[in-house]
């Protein structure tokens, strides 16, 4: 008989707990079904303001982009010299807070910034980058990968010597 009744009240703990599970999630349910239906309650005005400062900051961020470009533009007919634009170009990816990368930091490996485009693939050869890489400097995300080549040691000192005459190459 003892057996029996705690059967039962285990049974019944469970049925209820089910019970309670399920009127939860009917509950938020209904919490979602009004935030949508009714526009003026608490949560759907959050819901609504976070949305309304997405749209205008993702506006803010079209425009300004706009207006880089058109920069750019004006910038490019205005100039006679390369130079001159590659100068401002090189302003404008340092106030977007872009690097350009010419050497692979700690931590990182050639193969996460650099493609290869020529030599036999092996990057425990010396390399030379030919291109460099661009990260964002605020999430480090790259945004385009360098270009590297894999070089012997000889071609690597020659090729060293030439380059640090010219500087590294520009954009």
């Amino acid at each position: 008989m003892k057996r029996q009744i705690s059967h039962d009240l285990g049974e019944s703990i469970n049925q209820i707990e089910e019970r309670l599970r399920q009127i939860e999630q009917q509950a938020e349910m209904i919490k979602t079904v009004l935030m949508v239906k009714e526009a003026g309650a608490v949560l759907a005005a959050d819901a609504y303001e976070g949305l309304r400062k997405q749209v205008i900051a993702s506006s803010s961020e079209r425009r300004a982009h706009l207006g880089q470009l058109v920069a750019m533009s004006v910038a490019v007919s205005r100039s006679d010299d390369v130079a001159d634009v590659r100068s401002q170009v090189k302003e404008w990816l340092a106030q977007s807070g872009i690097r350009e990368v010419w050497e692979v930091p700690t931590g990182t490996t050639l193969r996460d910034l650099f493609e290869l485009v020529g030599g036999d693939g092996d990057f425990e050869q010396s390399v030379e980058i030919l291109e460099p890489a661009y990260i964002d400097g605020q999430t480090g995300v790259v945004l385009r990968l360098g270009r590297a080549n894999t070089v012997s040691q000889e071609e690597f000192t020659v090729s060293s010597i030439e380059s640090s005459k010219e500087g590294p190459a520009n954009l």
